[in-house]
């Protein structure tokens, strides 16, 4: 059995738990977690010193350390995005993670793209277990596929990747949260004429300018939910996020649902006929999450539907929500598991 610690690691906060290996049957246990605000720390030292504390074992104890983070790590230290233009959505400290491992005597770790770890668990019998996902439709999952793994939260986040048969694996890079919103070829007059009334909407409000396109991560990433409330109810600035997600989960707000789950559902398709993954599209994000009532929305499934080229093959393609608390955890632990254990 080999322990392996891992961070979930973004801009405002970072989760971490020990996952134990074991090798004998290739199964990933989450033993311990928990989650803090970085900035509630001074430093990265600090950070790793508490994230200790939570787990209960030091960084150099661990056999190999994993940690899916947000933004670009160059060898020495990393930086988010620089299209991340607000200073609270920067980093509040440097993230020096090779002078930090130095120092303290780290074992073999990696810092990796923050989905690396969600697509990465999509290899393993988690999503055999039906408490870890939410299945979509009852395709056979093929365990050589290639499969995306699509998060929703302040952001889009995307990655694929394929299984080998000997074991080994490959990550894709790309980035789909800044692709644009298109009208698909069988979008319904109805749905073709809200598009180009929220359109006009977003823009003589400044939520987007003029000149700038509409995006999948403005209408369904951070406030992209509360920003197609208020093309409905115009006093919507007396409500706050919070109560906004209220309404939609009691039902309260029905067409601001239909049409959050109409573009998830363009999203999808548009990243069925992207990267054609037979191993499936696998969703997970806390804007989803918090939202599960949108997979059970007709409009979702009209969204992909929308597009109708290569429609039959598609509907072959696994759909599902990865909604096991654990998830990147168990990723990370596998990420670890083929690429810093074989080298101990």
């Amino acid at each position: 059995m080999k322990q392996i610690i891992t961070w979930d690691l973004g801009a405002t906060k970072c989760a971490a738990a020990v996952v134990e290996y074991h090798k004998e049957n290739n199964e990933f246990l989450c033993k311990k977690s928990g989650s803090v605000k970085i900035r509630s720390f001074a430093a990265l030292t600090e950070l790793s010193a508490h994230i200790e504390n939570l787990l209960g074992i030091r960084m150099a104890d661990a056999d190999a350390i994993c940690i899916g983070a947000a933004g670009q790590y160059d060898g020495e230290c990393l930086q988010l995005d620089k299209g991340f233009s607000q200073p609270d959505k920067n980093y509040p400290y440097p993230m020096t993670f090779a002078q930090l491992a130095k120092q303290q005597n780290w074992p073999g770790f990696a810092i990796i793209h923050d989905y690396s770890p969600i697509v990465c668990t999509t290899f393993t019998s988690y999503i055999q277990q039906p408490k870890n996902v939410k299945r979509l439709n009852q395709a056979d999952i093929p365990p050589h596929g290639r499969r995306v793994a699509v998060g929703v939260g302040t952001g889009i986040g995307l990655k694929d990747g394929v299984l080998f048969p000997q074991g080994d694996f490959w990550l894709g890079t790309n980035e789909m949260g800044h692709i644009g919103v298109v009208v698909p070829p069988l979008a319904e007059k109805y749905h073709q004429a809200r598009h180009e009334e929220l359109l006009k909407f977003l823009r003589s409000e400044q939520i987007i300018k003029e000149s700038e396109p509409l995006t999948f991560e403005k209408l369904l990433a951070g406030p992209g939910m509360s920003s197609i409330y208020s093309f409905f109810d115009r006093n919507a600035k007396d409500k706050s996020p919070e109560e906004i997600g209220d309404l939609v989960r009691s039902g309260r707000a029905e067409e601001t649902l239909a049409t959050f789950a109409w573009y998830l559902g363009l999203l999808v398709g548009t990243i069925q006929l992207t990267f054609m993954p037979e191993g499936g599209i696998w969703l997970t994000g806390g804007v989803l999450l918090n939202h599960m009532e949108v997979f059970d929305h007709q409009d979702f499934f009209l969204g992909i539907n929308a597009s109708p080229s290569y429609l039959s093959l598609r509907q072959q393609f696994p759909l599902g929500v990865l909604c096991g608390s654990d998830c990147a955890f168990v990723g990370a632990g596998y990420y670890a598991s083929k690429k810093l254990l074989s080298l101990t």
